[in-house]
């Protein structure tokens, strides 16, 4: 009899530990998705700057060529990091392929930006938002939340507000341009979630830049216009764009995602403008009117309600 006790006591004791091991592994699943979160935000708030500096560049520099440069910046501050934490150098082919598709993003976007306003251009790169749910449905078979749906629906019209898209008349070829970049950009949000569980991040992000500057290396030499020295606004746009806006940025986004759904980090990424809005106002003192100040809390809830 005693020992029909001991076993049910120890069957008892081996349930309650493995309860406990769930319970704290669960806690540390919402401490690492919280800070994947926090990470989407960081990323949000370094790209809030890039559009007027891509403006300012492409004025001065071969789209090609600024490309080139900008990833340049980011694989100067991708090597010392790889040194330091002993990762591997031969680049990841999953990340490879990722860097040809966030090259033809930067491309139609930097071209869009040629033909169209930097309002424009982040209104429509932010249609990337609600595309990642429906390619995701098509190509992988992904069913988003309601939450995120709704979450989605309520921040694109913040954005519209925000960015005054509803007052736009027409559609400028720019516009075309920039719409396939939000396209390509969905699309790549959805495959680094299928790489980012099975790729160390920094690895990831350093194989995407390597990918990119290649590309934009063979671009330039082949159809792009004289290399020179950027001026001094280019030259500051090149190494915000290339250590910020890429290097932080592409190990943030391969980081998070590890933990963060597609959806809800498309829809966190659309922070962008509304970073954007407040360094205009902190640098530049330009203020928001109520519109616009309606759009930016619309989107804060659309944020809020996915979570």
């Amino acid at each position: 009899m005693y020992y029909k006790y001991y076993a049910r006591s120890q069957n008892l004791t081996g349930f309650w530990e493995g309860l406990d091991r769930y319970r704290r592994r669960v806690e540390e699943l919402k401490k690492e998705t919280l800070k994947g979160r926090v990470m989407l935000v960081l990323l949000a708030a370094s790209w809030g700057g890039t559009f007027p500096a891509m403006k300012v560049a492409v004025l001065d520099l071969d789209v090609f060529f600024f490309l080139l440069l900008r990833f340049c910046v980011a694989l100067a501050a991708f090597i010392p990091l790889l040194a330091l934490t002993h990762k591997r150098i031969p680049p990841d082919p999953r990340g490879l392929g990722l860097g040809v598709v966030v090259f033809l993003g930067f491309l139609f976007q930097v071209f869009g930006l040629k033909y169209t306003t930097a309002i424009n251009s982040a209104f429509i790169t932010s249609l990337n938002t609600p595309l990642v749910p429906i390619l995701g449905f098509l190509i992988f078979h992904r069913k988003p939340g309601l939450k995120s749906v709704l979450g989605i629906a309520i921040g694109m019209l913040g954005l519209t507000l925000l960015t005054g898209a509803y007052e736009m008349k027409s559609v400028s070829i720019g516009d075309l341009l920039t719409f396939i970049c939000a396209f390509l950009w969905a699309l790549q949000i959805l495959l680094v979630d299928k790489v980012a569980k099975k790729v160390d991040a920094l690895e990831l992000a350093y194989s995407e830049a390597i990918s990119v500057f290649a590309l934009s290396t063979i671009f330039s030499l082949s159809v792009g216009e004289v290399w020179k020295t950027p001026g001094g606004d280019a030259a500051i746009a090149v190494v915000y764009t290339g250590a910020v806006a890429t290097a932080f940025a592409f190990y943030a986004q391969a980081w998070a995602q590890r933990w963060v759904p597609p959806e809800v980090a498309g829809l966190i990424l659309l922070l962008e403008p509304v970073f954007a809005s407040i360094f205009a106002f902190l640098i530049l003192g330009e203020t928001l009117d109520l519109i616009e100040a309606l759009g930016a809390a619309l989107i804060l809830l659309g944020v809020g309600i996915s979570e």
